[in-house]
């Protein structure tokens, strides 16, 4: 069994995918803990308010095409590959779409986010024509099984966006921060296409270029990959937003010292998380292929033995950490980290239970309770936040986040139990 798999290249684009996935979550990790350190707790402020609204915008007009366009390539359901092009195409009219909508944004948001200067809009902006070429190219990548060479895209594009956050930063303060996502996205992209065109001359630049410029032609398949990217692009968006919704609403109703300070709680709690991520990476292809369920229970013990003691060691040094990594502890953060380090465990929890549903062939439950989940954060730091400042927030994010957690939790255990019952 394991020599078949070595020989199909399992075993090595799985580790390959491990790898470039949790070197991915490092990096972003790290991009966020330096911030403060360049832009000081204000301007990291900012930046933890606009970077969800930035990365769901590219999700949603960009990059929640190429998972589409990969299964449309592997399972060969056109005749020919000039629809690969044509959505080349419309991801970049989308991307502009997407661009013009985000200028406006700001007035959209309201509160203090219509106090920002409009530069910093224009920087969010730019990212997404900027996020075509690479997610265009992952897509292709995906589809043809170049996994080694999709993995390179990420840690090039994490790399660069550590690198560039430093420098551009520095020169041009909290626009340079949102510029450094731009420039990993065109490197992310143009390095995608050199490895296109070393494993297939079809995808040269030339052909590309050739290409990119005539009309679109096979308008029906577009359509197809289009329609199959939608829930796939609202799922990663939920995803995303359920995560960082906090914050927005903080900056928006407090402003940004508050939403900084703030932040440097939920960067020291979104540790507690990272554990369940990459469990989660192995986890799905298991139990997917064997329907075994106790791999459930073996990752289940295992978030747990490592997330415990984890958030035992937060709450108790809570003021510590927050001192010895930022320099401020209030009683606000203090509180903030312990509330927020609680639900992380339900939400790395739910990252459990959601790969195993995955894994067995229930993906929509996930995104129905993810739903459900956005729409209370929402409802709760609405309500929460001006009275009860960024305590509220946290308060917001764990009420929601356990409403997930056991909802999940019910659905996995009666499936799970189902399965055991008919095998």
């Amino acid at each position: 069994m394991i020599k078949n798999l070595k020989k199909d290249g399992i075993l090595k684009d799985s580790a390959y995918m491990i790898f470039s996935n949790m070197y991915s979550k490092f990096a972003a990790y790290l991009f966020y803990f330096l911030i403060p350190f360049i832009l000081g707790t204000e301007g990291f402020g900012i930046i933890k308010g606009l970077m969800p609204i930035l990365d769901t915008l590219v999700i949603i007009f960009c990059s929640g095409i190429p998972p589409a366009m990969a299964k449309f390539i592997s399972g060969g359901d056109f005749n020919e590959n000039t629809w690969i092009y044509d959505i080349l195409k419309v991801m970049f009219i989308f991307s502009i779409f997407g661009a013009i909508f985000t200028v406006f944004l700001k007035y959209l948001l309201g509160g203090n986010y219509s106090n920002l200067p409009d530069v910093y809009f224009y920087a969010v902006a730019v990212a997404l024509p900027f996020s075509v070429v690479i997610s265009w190219s992952r897509g292709v990548l995906q589809g043809n099984l170049k996994i080694k060479n999709l993995s390179k895209t990420w840690i090039l594009e994490n790399t660069s966006k550590v690198v560039f956050l430093v420098i551009l930063s520095y020169l041009f303060g909290v626009v340079g921060g949102i510029l450094s996502i731009s420039v990993s996205f065109l490197l992310g992209g143009i390095f995608g296409i050199y490895l296109l065109s070393k494993s297939n001359l079809e995808y040269s630049f030339s052909n590309i270029l050739k290409n990119i410029f005539s009309p679109i032609k096979k308008s029906n398949s577009v359509k197809k990959v289009i329609y199959y990217s939608i829930p796939i692009a609202l799922t990663t968006a939920s995803y995303r937003l359920i995560n960082d919704l906090d914050g927005i609403f903080i900056l928006s109703m407090l402003g940004a010292y508050d939403n900084g300070v703030y932040g440097y709680a939920s960067l020291l709690s979104r540790l507690l998380f990272l554990f369940a991520s990459a469990i989660a990476i192995v986890l799905i292809p298991r139990i997917s292929k064997s329907k075994d369920i106790s791999y459930f229970k073996k990752a289940t013990i295992l978030n747990i033995s490592i997330v415990l003691p984890a958030l035992l060691i937060i709450f108790l040094f809570s003021k510590e950490l927050l001192n010895l990594f930022f320099g401020i502890s209030t009683p606000e953060s203090i509180i903030s980290l312990k509330i927020l380090s609680v639900s992380a465990v339900f939400m790395s929890t739910y990252t459990i239970c959601a790969s195993s549903l995955q894994g067995l062939g229930y993906a929509k439950i996930p995104v129905y309770i993810l739903f459900l989940g956005i729409l209370l954060n929402a409802v709760f730091n609405y309500a929460l936040i001006p009275n009860l400042g960024i305590i509220g927030g946290a308060i917001a994010t764990l009420s929601s986040s356990f409403v997930v957690f056991v909802l999940i939790w019910i659905i996995t255990f009666t499936k799970l139990k189902k399965i055991k019952n008919n095998s």
